[in-house]
């Protein structure tokens, strides 16, 4: 029995000693989920908000966002959105354009071009904690049509 008890203390041992470390960057990226979303906003009333993400309390540690709208130019960086505004930070906080005329593809035409922006918490004047993406309709005056696209991708903590 006193032999069998000392393999035993003796394997757990073993194993214990010639587990795998596990940094704390590879904990925190096992403790991250990948979130992916895709709408049409076709009828997105004129001035409305779309909370189009929404992890609180967790975090958005990095996204990207990809859009279609028209512009008055559809050329690498040459217009923004004509009629979509993309919010990104802490609702209840602060919250920031992140759809500029630097993130036009000029994928598209001036009917419908592609912009795609990566936003990362505490960057780009984003607030270290961001929880929300919204999408605004900032034309005043029509509903958005069946050109109008967002699709997000995010790391989330």
């Amino acid at each position: 029995m006193k032999t069998h008890m000392t393999v035993l203390a003796g394997l757990l041992l073993t194993s214990v000693v010639l587990s795998p470390t596990v940094s704390s960057e590879e904990q925190n990226a096992r403790a991250t989920q990948l979130i992916s979303a895709s709408s049409m906003l076709a009828g997105l009333a004129p001035g409305a908000l779309f909370p189009f993400v929404d992890t609180t309390p967790d975090g958005i540690v990095r996204a990207h966002i990809a859009i279609t709208d028209a512009a008055a130019h559809c050329g690498p960086g040459a217009a923004a959105p004509a009629n979509i505004v993309v919010l990104a930070g802490e609702a209840g906080g602060t919250l920031v354009s992140v759809m500029t005329a630097a993130t036009n593809t000029g994928i598209g035409s001036e009917v419908q071009c592609v912009f795609h922006v990566t936003i990362k918490a505490g960057q780009g004047g984003l607030p270290a904690h961001v929880t929300d993406i919204v999408v605004v309709n900032a034309n005043n005056s029509k509903a958005l049509t069946g050109i109008n696209t967002v699709t997000a991708s995010a790391d989330v903590r």
